[in-house]
């Protein structure tokens, strides 16, 4: 299977363009939406990525800005149908926390992530037990126990962004105490600790240990994750996950705060090799009481 970018990147990627042939047209929004008969908000969001994109409407674009029947004017045909296509993630909508649904896009669509967990291990390295604790502490008393295997069933399909032919480049750094964090039983924790190692054989995941040994480190009072595209997202996003859900950054100073993070974070934070040893050490203890 080879991987294509999914809708979030394609609306995006559709929409820069839609901006460009307009204004190397010299139009503004006020005068494409005069001649769809439209509102220039609806143009404005198209051209964000923001709107999911009718085929007619891009058509009729296409048709003001003069773009001639080509494999030019065909391609972004073919990215309005795709940016209109289902995504698995839409089933589960009566039970995603407000704003994730938006991470679960961007996640898919990410062509590199690059994520810290001091508390609990990041959702793409979970086994289905360990996710299950962690859900039932989250939602205990607000979702019910078929709701949170609803949840379960989504942690669990995003996991497919981590196959091989998928093309995510997955860095992620743990501090190690969530290597000891008692999630569900001990036998639920081993398992989760010796998943770790099993998925850190693959070339495209890199899974770091910030070790108790580097004392406390300011950049690493809390989880965030960076998510960086190959087309459509320039500067890439920050995702931050608090108790009211979910919030994104994608400002360039915010931006460059984060990275500022990741740095410091990359230079205490164990190398693959010696994290390893590490996460061993943790099953051992795990495994004998």
């Amino acid at each position: 299977m080879t991987w294509s970018p999914g809708p979030v990147v394609t609306r995006r990627r559709l929409g820069g363009e839609l901006r460009r042939l307009r204004e190397g047209a010299g139009l503004k929004l006020e005068d494409v939406a005069r001649r769809l008969e439209c509102s220039p908000s609806k143009i404005s969001r198209l051209e964000n990525g923001k709107g999911v994109p009718r085929w007619r409407d891009v058509r009729d674009m296409l048709d003001v800005y003069a773009v001639a029947e080509d494999g030019h004017r065909d391609r972004l045909l073919e990215w309005a149908r795709t940016g209109r296509a289902p995504t698995w993630w839409q089933a589960y909508a009566d039970v995603l926390p407000p704003g994730f649904d938006t991470y679960v896009e961007l996640e898919w669509d990410a062509a590199r992530i690059v994520a810290y967990e001091p508390y609990v291990v990041h959702g793409l390295l979970q086994t289905a037990d360990y996710a299950r604790a962690v859900l039932r502490s989250r939602w205990d008393g607000v979702y019910s126990t078929s709701q949170v295997e609803r949840l379960v069933e989504v942690r669990l399909k995003r996991q497919e962004a981590l196959a091989q032919e998928h093309g995510l480049d997955f860095h992620c750094i743990l501090d190690e105490s969530t290597l000891y964090r008692g999630v569900g039983s001990p036998e639920v924790l081993l398992a989760q600790v010796q998943h770790l190692v099993d998925v850190a054989e693959a070339d495209h995941v890199d899974l770091r240990v910030l070790p108790f040994s580097a004392g406390l480190v300011a950049a690493s009072r809390s989880p965030f994750a960076k998510l960086e595209f190959s087309a459509g997202i320039e500067h890439g996003i920050v995702h931050l996950e608090n108790a009211d859900g979910a919030s994104f950054l994608a400002d360039p100073g915010e931006l460059a705060a984060y990275e500022s993070r990741l740095a410091t974070l990359d230079q205490v934070a164990l190398s693959e090799p010696e994290s390893i040893p590490l996460i061993e050490r943790a099953a051992r203890w795990i495994r004998d009481g």
